[in-house]
């Protein structure tokens, strides 16, 4: 039997802000490679930016913050981002 990789689909939550500068750096990159940009790939290529910047990995906030994190850093996040209580 052949081994199939099944590329399922994820849900991410991003404020409205972030979603149209999504949208904003998508259409940029479209307009620059004449090809159709998706949030994924707008999302990809700020991860690989971030790598080349960052050869080191991580940067030192991130770490920090990383460590902060608890099991109810989702919710903390939410109410943050959301307004959630």
């Amino acid at each position: 039997m052949v081994n199939q990789v099944l590329n399922m689909a994820v849900v991410i939550k991003v404020s409205e802000d972030v979603k149209e500068r999504l949208v904003k750096l998508a259409g940029e990159l479209q307009a620059k490679t004449g090809k159709r940009v998706t949030l994924n790939d707008v999302i990809k290529y700020l991860l690989d930016t971030h790598e080349e910047i960052n050869s080191e990995g991580i940067d030192k906030e991130l770490e920090d913050l990383q460590i902060k994190m608890d099991k109810n850093s989702s919710m903390k996040v939410d109410e943050v981002v959301y307004g959630k209580q």
